[in-house]
């Protein structure tokens, strides 16, 4: 029976190729994007769930007064907070503390005198991937590791140890055995500064899904025995650094409030200081938290943006539904048409039941057909969008998990599509079926059809409307005045822990080479992803005033080079050590200040040392992204501690190899002063840039879906208009010989569907301002949603339905009228 069921759904479907060539292509793009994004969805969402008790796993974090009730959030603590927490803490069955390190190099004995070089990259310094962190031993109670070597308990209890993971033991070692290894000397060099260590134990590598990709782990107490302690801030209570981490693991049943609470006794008791605490506290954020939320930034963490992936979902769905009202609008289209087949199936005995199964079997054929399809493109959509897949997904048919999701999306496709049509089809009487007449009028059915065109459309065109909004935001961050010049602008940073000033060395070399205009060495560039903060007291005598400010540190070329413009006072002068300040407007009016020259003059203490004058004030401009408003800002000179150097070309009038030639120059430079460290430079206005990744791959998700959505309904489009030319042949062919021309056949067609369109418009309209409006509310500085962007939208909406309808149309009215009543 079922094989007659399979061998009959093939002949209908050979015999309506068009219909099952719709079908097939609509269902295969929206079950192609429902397994990509499930992969995607599933590899963000599986992140770190291995870990054993990992409900009672919490990282403490930091939230810091900075004045006026606000806090800002660090995934970091101070050093001592973690040994202090041992000692008092209760209800706590382990804190954890490790220390982020940046290293550039490992040398590792090779015996007769031979020693090899791994260059490290500085551990993924400034990326999301860290490998050298110096941990205390209770780390391994917190996170559990399959040892393969040594002791858990003892391998970092004392100083100058290291534990490897078996890969990075075999980066070092080669295929030496694991027993051998232990014992074996290692050489870290952290810029200049080189700790000499013994490998005392070699743990299994992760397999699953993490953000702590950490490979070496040298022992905590070996920071306390090195030139390393002064840089962890060990004894700084108040240093906030993201690069010391602590991590708890409570007791069953203590609860999380208590354990702050107790965190914040320690922190009363220690930190003394009225304007540092005021405001701070720790809080206990949960361990499957850390690889979400972005608010603690991402130092050693790849973040997943949440409402991404959601978005993701709910585009693979819409994508599926909409490809599935395809195959219900063609399926009911036809119903006439297999009226007669239906009544003799049932005269001849076949029960409402089999009728279910034979169209649910054609349902069934074209969603496997499908499956295939779209299994065949998972690769290569892969590949198109590697650049915002994480390197981790990946498509493995034969895995588990993703037949049984293959599987489950076959069988939701099957009946999404396959059931209403199967059950109005089944349910024909045989007498009216015999007749090629059907249970429902034709009004109740185009109903039907009419509803789903609107849904379609409707989702259609609130994707273009997402579209032009999304895009329109966009382009006016990037092209936003943000207070500074961002073109023809180059920037690399110099070694931070470089004693000999070769930097200064650098920069004045580079100022001689006539390809440069200006060269600055400051700290960092106006703007960047993260921010430094610092609290300056203002005091006249008459009004104290407390206001936390974004810090930059600028030579006297630093102002000039970007453009940044002065209102008043003077520029600032060069020195090693801050002597003087620039502020901007906001920061100006913060302290009281109409006039931008009024407070030329006055006098700001940092830290509470001594008062140091303000010699100028500048415009506003943005340190951050748009997302953010402008805040207090003031710029320092102190070269001592300034890494970053800017450089503004000589580019008007010349090529693209006058660049290159010029960057030769630069890094011939470079490779004389720093020979064994690598030259990298950015543009400024890329680095603006990355501010919108996320944006921009929104927007490349939004782009993508509005033309899947609009290719997939228009299919379902044009196969209706397709069906009803055919239906309606012998009344076109009527109509011309009574006179109507080409004009008035192409809108007695394409009129029924427009109108759909524009009610698909109307809908979508209310339903694209909230969404987006929403989505604008994320930025301090956006764009107003004008009537134009919805206008556009429907404009468009309407084209494409109309180019859908007119190719069949126009072909319909451009029939030869004898051919379609030959039979009459």
């Amino acid at each position: 029976m079922l094989r007659n069921y399979f061998k009959i759904a093939i002949r209908a479907l050979l015999k309506n190729k068009v219909y099952a060539a719709i079908n097939v292509l609509g269902l295969s793009i929206g079950i192609c994007a429902c397994v990509v994004i499930y992969l995607l969805a599933s590899f963000e969402l599986n992140h770190d769930t291995f870990h054993a008790d990992k409900e009672r796993i919490y990282r403490v974090v930091s939230h810091i007064g900075i004045g006026g009730g606000k806090t800002v959030m660090n995934n970091g603590v101070a050093a001592p907070l973690p040994w202090a927490a041992k000692r008092e803490m209760t209800g706590v069955e382990t804190v954890s503390a490790f220390h982020v390190k940046y290293i550039d190099r490992v040398f590792v004995p090779q015996g007769n005198g031979k020693t090899k070089t791994i260059e490290t990259g500085m551990g993924g310094w400034a990326a999301d991937k860290m490998d050298f962190i110096a941990a205390d031993p209770q780390y391994f109670k917190v996170f559990r590791y399959g040892w393969l070597a040594g002791n858990p308990a003892q391998s970092l209890a004392e100083p100058f140890k290291v534990v490897l993971t078996e890969s990075r033991a075999k980066v070092y070692f080669g295929m030496l055995p694991l027993d051998k290894i232990i014992g074996r000397t290692l050489h870290y060099a952290d810029f200049g500064d080189t700790v000499t260590v013994s490998v005392s134990g070699i743990v299994e590598d992760w397999k699953q899904n993490t953000d702590f990709h950490f490979t070496d782990f040298i022992s905590f107490a070996t920071l306390e025995k090195t030139n390393w302690k002064s840089n962890a801030s060990l004894d700084q209570w108040t240093n906030t650094n993201s690069s010391s981490q602590m991590f708890v693991k409570l007791a069953q049943n203590t609860p999380v409030r208590r354990a702050e609470a107790q965190l914040n006794g320690i922190k009363d008791k220690n930190i003394k200081e009225p304007a540092d605490r005021k405001g701070r506290r720790f809080v206990l954020q949960p361990f499957a938290d850390i690889h979400y939320n972005a608010d603690f930034g991402g130092d050693y963490v790849r973040l997943a943006h949440l409402p991404t992936l959601y978005a993701l979902m709910g585009v693979a769905g819409f994508l599926l539904l909409i490809a599935a009202i395809n195959f219900i609008n063609l399926a009911t289209a036809q119903s006439a048409r297999r009226a007669k087949e239906i009544g003799v199936r049932k005269v001849l005995g076949s029960s409402r039941m089999s009728l279910i199964f034979q169209f649910m079997s054609e349902a069934f054929l074209i969603v496997f057909c499908a499956v295939l399809l779209s299994l065949l493109a998972i690769d290569p959509v892969l590949s198109a969008f590697r650049d915002f897949i994480p390197a981790g997904v990946e498509f493995h048919l034969l895995r588990p998990e993703i037949l049984l999701f293959t599987l489950a999306i076959t069988v939701l496709a099957t009946l999404l599509s396959g059931f209403y049509p199967a059950l109005v089809l089944s349910s024909y009487l045989p007498v009216l079926s015999l007749k090629g007449q059907t249970n429902a009028k034709g009004s109740q059915k185009a109903y039907l059809r009419k509803t789903l065109i609107v849904f379609q459309f409707s989702i259609s065109t609130a994707f273009i409307m997402a579209t032009i909004i999304v895009g329109t935001q966009i382009n006016f961050m990037l092209g936003k005045d943000m207070g500074f010049k961002k073109d023809e602008i180059v920037h690399f940073e110099t070694n931070w822990q470089d004693k000999s000033n070769r930097k200064l060395v650098l920069l004045n070399e580079l100022r001689q080479l006539p390809e440069v205009e200006m060269a600055s060495l400051s700290y960092s560039t106006p703007a960047r992803q993260g921010y430094s903060t610092n609290t300056l007291t203002f005091d006249n005598g008459k009004k104290k005033l407390e206001v936390n400010a974004h810090q930059k540190s600028g030579d006297a070329e630093f102002v000039k080079l970007y453009g940044i413009k002065i209102l008043a006072g003077r520029n600032i002068s060069d020195s090693d050590t801050i002597r003087e300040f620039l502020i901007n407007e906001t920061f100006a009016r913060q302290l009281g200040f109409k006039n931008p020259a009024q407070a030329i003059g006055q006098f700001l203490s940092m830290n509470d040392n001594v008062k140091l004058p303000i010699v100028g004030v500048i415009a506003d401009f943005h340190v951050q992204s748009l997302h953010t408003a402008i805040q207090p800002v003031f710029i320092a000179c102190q070269n001592k501690y300034s890494t970053t150097i800017s450089l503004k070309l000589r580019t008007k009038g010349k090529q693209a190899g006058d660049f290159k030639e010029a960057m030769a120059k630069v890094e011939g430079k470079w490779k004389k002063l720093f020979p064994d460290e690598k030259f990298e430079y950015a543009f400024f206005d890329a680095t603006i840039a990355k501010f919108y990744e996320n944006e921009r791959k929104i927007a490349r998700i939004v782009n993508t879906a509005t033309l899947l959505a609009i290719f997939i309904a228009c299919l379902g489009l044009f196969g209706l208009v397709t069906f009803t030319a055919e239906q309606r042949t012998k009344e076109i062919g009527i109509r011309k010989i009574l006179g109507a021309s080409v004009s008035q056949v192409v809108a007695l067609l394409s009129r029924d569907f427009l109108v759909l369109v524009l009610v698909a418009f109307v809908i979508a309209t209310p339903i694209a301002w909230y969404a987006m409006n929403e989505w604008l509310q994320d930025f301090a500085y956006r764009i107003e949603i004008s009537w134009w962007i919805f206008a556009l939208a429907g404009v468009l909406a309407l084209l494409i339905a109309l180019l859908t309808v007119s190719y069949q149309a126009i072909r319909a009215a451009l029939a030869n009228p004898v051919k379609s009543l030959r039979s009459e």
